[in-house]
């Protein structure tokens, strides 16, 4: 998809997404409200996140898409805060090297963002290096349904949904690589809102 799709899509994500958020609000709060320390958000979208970080939260915020990174911009002058800092880059950028603690994060962020990084498995290994030692990775992702027939659905239709939704996955498995790839859940959740979602948070083992 090219630039002004981009630009569409960020335009009509909020109020697509609305009634799903709507749900969401309260999981967010709680799992971010508690953060302190430095933290990375990954993905930030258009900002949703921002106004449920406390003052002892110093967040670094990146997002790869311009489009997107506006919005986010917008939400974050209508907020004022000053512990936010929002760059427009993404995971694996050399230039959030500059942006990281030298102990590591004390916490990384992923809401609704682990559907669409291109390589998964890449991206986890990354948090590993990037987290403090004892740091919490938190999670709120919508993650391939777990009963059929929605499983084989979500699978038959992921080509096509993954182009339309700017690279969004619906069946990727992320609750059970993260085990696999070394993180321990130290708190878990499955809900549904139309299709599965997964709260966690988890520290590397």
């Amino acid at each position: 998809m090219g630039k002004r799709y981009q630009k569409l899509f960020a335009k009509y994500y909020d109020p697509f997404m609305g009634r799903i958020e709507a749900k969401l609000e309260h999981r967010r709060r709680l799992l971010i409200n508690p953060l302190i320390g430095d933290i990375l958000e990954v993905g930030s979208g258009t900002g949703v996140n921002f106004k449920f970080y406390n003052e002892l939260a110093k967040v670094i915020a990146i997002e790869p898409s311009k489009p997107m990174l506006e919005k986010a911009k917008e939400r974050l002058a209508e907020l004022e805060p000053q512990h936010i800092t929002l760059l427009n880059i993404g995971i694996d950028d050399d230039k959030l090297l500059k942006y990281s603690p030298k102990e590591g994060f004390d916490a990384i962020v992923c809401t609704l963002v682990l559907c669409t990084v291109p390589n998964l498995e890449h991206t986890i290994e990354l948090f590993k290096q990037l987290l403090a030692p004892n740091g919490r990775l938190i999670i709120l992702e919508h993650i391939h349904a777990k009963n059929q027939p929605k499983a084989f659905i979500e699978t038959v239709i992921n080509p096509i949904w993954k182009r339309i939704g700017e690279g969004c996955n619906l069946n990727r498995k992320t609750d059970e690589l993260l085990k696999i790839k070394g993180f321990k859940a130290i708190n878990e959740n499955y809900f549904k809102h139309s299709i599965d979602f997964y709260e966690g948070v988890f520290v590397s083992c």
